[in-house]
């Protein structure tokens, strides 16, 4: 379980927020000269251009709109980044649970692309998402791992056909990998696209070769259910995004500060 962390001031995390808009020195974005920041109103001041600047408001930022105060922003990604339930980040934050759900979601829109070429010795599987017998479709989602490095790579094929599952393999896997997968049909004539493979009869019991890639779709959709009570398939391929970045690039999730310094940057 991770560690509350000890929060800081609204005022600390506006100023955070101020050099990430308008660099270390806070200059204005016109004349270069230093901003006052005047904390009461929540906005930055230029003597020289007589301007007023808002840092949630600069070049497109996805902060823009925001009603939340600089503290709660950063409690609710630090719970989104540390996978807490939405009912939990409401009770930290001291904001709705509507609220709550609705950040989840613009902080999994901003996540970065994280895509990787797996090599060397790599997992590949296929997994269901979703019921059909619920109102969601069921979707096919196809998943290879890198287990020494444990980098991942996710896309929704919606079929098992051989076309679809031989393409994300040659997108995603370095060619001379050796390819480990289930008895799936689909997989056997990998060898001839110049992987080595090898492929466990799960029928037989047999699944200590393909063991982390399963552990992905296990992990993934205890998260879901943790969030959401159930495993939509509405917004599966933005929660795919996401889980490929938490896995290829470890170092955005540490933080709140760390995922700001990737994703706010004003155009």
């Amino acid at each position: 379980m991770s560690k509350l962390p000890k929060f800081s001031s609204n005022k600390k995390y506006w100023m955070y927020l101020n050099r990430l808009a308008f660099g270390s020195g806070c200059q204005c974005p016109g004349c270069s000269r230093g901003l006052q920041e005047r904390y009461v109103r929540k906005y930055l001041w230029c003597g020289a251009c007589r301007k007023k600047y808002r840092t949630t408001a600069v070049g497109g930022s996805w902060l823009y709109g925001m009603k939340l105060s600089p503290r709660q922003l950063f409690v609710l990604l630090w719970c989104w980044q540390n996978k807490k339930s939405p009912d939990t980040a409401r009770l930290l934050a001291g904001v709705s649970y509507t609220t709550t759900a609705r950040w989840y979601q613009r902080f999994r829109e901003q996540v970065p692309e994280a895509t990787a070429t797996l090599r060397g010795l790599v997992q590949v599987d296929e997994s269901y998402f979703g019921k059909q017998r619920s109102r969601q479709p069921q979707l096919i989602v196809t998943g290879a791992i890198e287990p020494d490095t444990r980098k991942v790579m996710l896309r929704i094929t919606n079929s098992r056909g051989q076309d679809a599952l031989e393409q994300f393999v040659l997108d995603t896997v370095q060619i001379g990998s050796l390819v480990v997968s289930d008895k799936w049909y689909a997989y056997q004539e990998l060898s001839l696209l110049g992987y080595a493979h090898e492929s466990w009869n799960h029928s037989n019991g047999q699944f200590a070769g393909t063991n982390q890639v399963e552990g992905v779709w296990s992990s993934m959709k205890r998260y879901l259910r943790k969030l959401y009570g159930s495993v939509p398939t509405k917004r599966l391929e933005l929660i795919c995004k996401e889980w490929m970045a938490r896995q290829n690039q470890p170092s955005w999730f540490t933080s709140p500060e760390n995922f700001l310094r990737v994703t706010f940057v004003p155009r």
